[in-house]
């Protein structure tokens, strides 16, 4: 009996062992380092999650060791993943497309839904009632961006042409909404925060808008070296989701400190974000780029290849994969979540 005792102490003791060395190596795992890009200026939901990455310890506890990195515009982020310099971006549904008809070795691996509206903006006193009203005048926009397209479908729907019946000009973020302000443009592309901005204050008018959609690209590169992290990046992004959704005036004043907007605006311009309005578990949270999304992307590919801004389209259904997120989720099934431990780490 007492070898027989002995004997089973020895397995346990065993199993005991392996067990402790197992969750001792696991603990004792060395975090894959992730270089993330994501844009501040006055990009919803997208800089929301950026400050969340930078000021809490999500990301850490999802074995990563972030390195997070905001950026003003899409352009100069679209840069950075170009070169190296990181490893995933958290941008809008043109600049992917950019990216991918540039040949760069990536794919789209989420969406975090709606970012919000596009909007054709005149001054509040302007005599402009339609897209019709706009023959003959100066429109201002950003080539290439989400706000290019839509102003010369809307234009096409009416039969204007632009160059010859409008005058549709290039110019960057900033200078639209001063030339807006300034009155040396009929009219300006935006984006909210700035469209519901612009209501607020009584400057502008809306004239048409549409939603546009967030995009995440990650490097083929990444993908291939940590495909385990790639994959808990993605668990790390709905918990930052759900943060937000739980933490918002929290997060919202993070973001406000970051865009220099006011909270409030932040708060009511990504009301337009179905997580943002509705997700109230990680189960809401549905990072699944659905086939809107994707016809979306194949849209924007034709229209940047039609218009000369690409040199060949881009490849959306290779340039798409979902396989990332069924991993996610498959490993999301056995983890245990609550925003309200996950601890800040810079207020």
């Amino acid at each position: 009996m007492k070898r027989i005792f002995f004997g089973l102490l020895v397995v346990f003791s065993g199993i005991f062992f392996t067990l402790s060395c197992s969750i001792a190596g696991e603990a004792g795992k060395a975090k894959v380092t992730i270089r993330i890009a994501y844009p501040f200026a006055g990009t919803l939901v997208n800089g929301q999650i950026g400050q969340i990455f930078e000021r809490t310890d999500i990301l850490d506890k999802n074995g990563l060791e972030g390195r997070v990195t905001a950026f003003q515009y899409g352009p100069p982020m679209m840069e950075a993943l170009l070169s190296g310099k990181m490893d995933v971006a958290l941008t809008s549904e043109q600049n992917v497309v950019v990216l991918l008809a540039k040949g760069f070795p990536a794919h789209v691996i989420a969406s975090l839904g709606s970012a919000g509206r596009l909007g054709l903006l005149v001054p509040v006193n302007s005599s402009i009632k339609s897209m019709l009203d706009l023959k003959g005048k100066k429109v201002g926009t950003i080539f290439g961006s989400s706000v290019h397209r839509p102003i010369l479908l809307w234009l096409q729907e009416v039969n204007l042409i632009p160059g010859k019946d409008v005058e549709v000009i290039n110019m960057s973020g900033g200078e639209l909404n001063a030339a807006l302000v300034s009155g040396s443009l009929d009219a300006i592309m935006s984006w909210d925060p700035y469209v519901e901005d612009f209501i607020q204050k009584k400057i502008a008018r809306v004239i048409r808008e549409q939603s546009f959609s967030l995009a995440v690209i990650m490097a083929d590169d990444f993908i291939q070296k940590s495909p385990e992290a790639a994959a808990d990046f993605l668990i790390a992004l709905k918990e930052a989701a759900l943060y937000m959704v739980t933490h918002k005036e929290q997060v919202n004043n993070w973001y406000s400190q970051l865009c220099r907007l006011d909270t409030q605006l932040i708060d009511k311009s990504s009301q337009f974000n179905g997580i943002y309005n509705k997700a109230k578990t990680l189960s809401d949270i549905d990072l699944t780029s659905g086939k809107d999304f994707i016809k979306t992307l194949e849209d924007i590919a034709d229209f940047l290849f039609t218009e000369g801004l690409t040199s060949k389209r881009a490849d959306i259904t290779v340039g798409v994969d979902l396989e990332l997120i069924k991993k996610a989720e498959k490993k999301l099934s056995k983890i245990q979540y609550d925003p309200s431990m996950v601890k800040v780490t810079a207020p």
